[in-house]
């Protein structure tokens, strides 16, 4: 699932419904500024009305319709993004005091790495083929966070998250664990590299080494 692609709909809807909304309440107040003014300038005394059903039952109609068209966007994204095609490889993520494991199943294949150092873990991923990744931690919660997908995913003990994405191209960049695990946790960063499915297959059958 391309994350990124999804949150940015999302949240582009959402920001801009949250625009529409706001420029109708600064709207309606200068309107009733501009009204109040205008009947103070005739001598016209301020309203006595108390209520006006009308309005008030339309104000909670918009603000229902409103939530429940937000509630099932947001549902739908949820499920496009739980939507896991079948996959071509399975990688285990394990988070641990304070690093993270790669296993690749299926293969004896296991990469980590020095986290706070010069050799960072890197969780190396074929483009544009579906992945799923399996993840878990063998000690304390973490969290499986890489900015750029926007998209973050915890790490429990003893307990397995699945997901399953598809890079569309190949590029490097940082992840992180987001879940404060510890003395060392700012140091929980890892790489995530993609790259051709020729290069995938050689990284694989090299033992972990990319060409």
């Amino acid at each position: 699932m391309p994350f990124r692609n999804q949150f940015a709909w999302l949240f582009g809807q959402n920001t801009t419904i949250a625009w529409v909304v706001f420029g109708l309440v600064c709207f309606t107040l200068l309107v009733a500024i501009a009204l109040s003014w205008w009947r103070r300038r005739r001598g016209r005394p301020a309203s006595d009305k108390a209520e006006s059903n009308r309005l008030e039952l339309g104000y909670v109609a918009a603000l229902t319709g409103m939530v429940v068209f937000l509630v099932i966007s947001s549902f739908a994204a949820n499920g496009k993004e739980s939507a896991d095609p079948p996959v071509t490889y399975r990688v285990q993520v394990t988070g641990y005091q304070w690093c993270w494991r790669f296993s690749y199943l299926g293969t004896p294949l296991a990469v980590s790495g020095q986290c706070g150092g010069a050799q960072l873990p890197v969780l190396v991923l074929p483009a544009g083929q579906p992945v799923e990744l399996q993840v878990t931690s063998s000690d304390v919660v973490h969290a499986f966070w890489v900015p750029y997908l926007r998209y973050k995913t915890y790490a429990y003990p003893g307990h397995v998250n699945k997901f399953t994405v598809t890079m569309p191209g190949t590029g490097k960049w940082i992840g992180r664990c987001a879940q404060l695990c510890g003395v060392y946790h700012y140091e929980m960063d890892f790489w995530l590299q993609v790259v051709s499915p020729a290069q995938f297959s050689q990284f694989l059958t090299n033992g972990g080494h990319l060409r």
